[in-house]
């Protein structure tokens, strides 16, 4: 299987460097699994926001498999429009090819951004680093943008948070390509930080300002009814069957009914623990989980940090 990875003018040397690292690893967890990579860009030497220099083709040698977009914006955080639409339009001609090889297309932080330009994303949910989600939004109405989510699948195409969320990109191509045994090796060897599934604390309010009738219904329900919500009150409220249910969760937010409560469960009580007034006990409680250590070790599991963590981090 081979992976090339799309490098930007500007990136972070880091995340290039764990991206083939962790393919290397699992190469020497299962020498069978005969994973490759190459870097493209459009230039020979492509270099890092750091200034290391990564050997790059302007072309893929080989057929890509699967197609890695880094982003890199000089500024970070204050870059404008100008800056994503160059870069956009830098990256067109390698998204274009690995859409024609039929490539599997994963992008991290800002490179959403490229996809989304691409039209590729157009009817479908993404996520995308979250200090871009205004931005995103704004230009590319058509996505169903989900900036607070490390992780989104729609199909062939990933897109992930900002930074380092990079990971759980790579993580997951890597699972859904049958090497799950071998990506929870390599997190042991590499000491990898758990997997997380939302860009809190750092991606601020959520941004969601045309839901779908089923989404709002959702929030109405979560909002009076998640201390006690169990996946039959949910189909009873919601007046239908369990199996539809689920397949509605499926075509609208691509997860199961139970993922959502949890979800739900975990956003309010990082909102409670975020506003200080309640103990960790009492966020628990609040949040519809009657015992403390599992839910101190979902929440873990989920933001990457333990309630007290996140507590004095935000």
């Amino acid at each position: 299987m081979h992976f090339v990875v799309y490098l930007p003018a500007s990136f972070y040397s880091a995340m290039a460097a764990t991206i083939v690292e962790l393919l290397q690893v699992v190469n020497e967890v299962n020498p069978r699994a005969s994973l490759t990579y190459e870097f493209v860009s459009g230039t020979s030497q492509a270099q890092s926001r750091s200034g290391i220099s990564f050997p790059s083709s302007t072309k893929a040698k080989r057929k890509a498999d699967v197609f890695v977009l880094l982003a890199g914006l000089g500024s970070g955080i204050n870059a404008d429009l100008s800056q994503l639409e160059e870069e956009a339009q830098k990256a067109a001609p390698f998204i274009k090819k690995a859409q024609q090889q039929g490539a599997v297309i994963a992008a991290t932080c800002a490179a959403s951004y490229f996809l989304a330009h691409a039209g590729l994303l157009n009817g479908k949910r993404a996520t995308i680093s979250w200090w871009l989600k205004r931005k995103a939004q704004s230009k590319f109405s058509a996505v169903k943008w989900e900036p607070s989510r490390i992780l989104i699948r729609q199909g062939r195409l990933y897109t992930s948070g900002g930074g380092f969320s990079g990971l759980e990109l790579i993580s997951a191509v890597l699972i859904d390509m049958g090497f799950a045994k071998e990506e929870r090796e390599a997190r042991k060897y590499l000491v990898l930080p758990p997997a997380r599934t939302s860009q809190a604390p750092y991606d601020g309010d959520e941004m969601d300002d045309n839901p779908s009738p089923f989404l709002k219904q959702l929030t109405r329900i979560s909002d009076e009814h998640l201390r006690n919500l169990t996946l039959g009150s949910l189909a009873k409220i919601l007046a239908v069957s369990s199996r539809s249910l689920s397949r509605k969760f499926a075509e609208e937010l691509s997860m199961t009914p139970g993922k959502w409560i949890q979800q739900e469960r975990i956003a309010k009580a990082s909102e409670l623990l975020r506003k200080g007034r309640l103990s960790v006990s009492e966020v628990c409680y609040a949040v519809g989980y009657e015992d403390l250590p599992s839910f101190s070790r979902l929440f873990a599991k989920v933001t990457g940090m333990s309630p007290s963590e996140f507590r004095r981090h935000t």
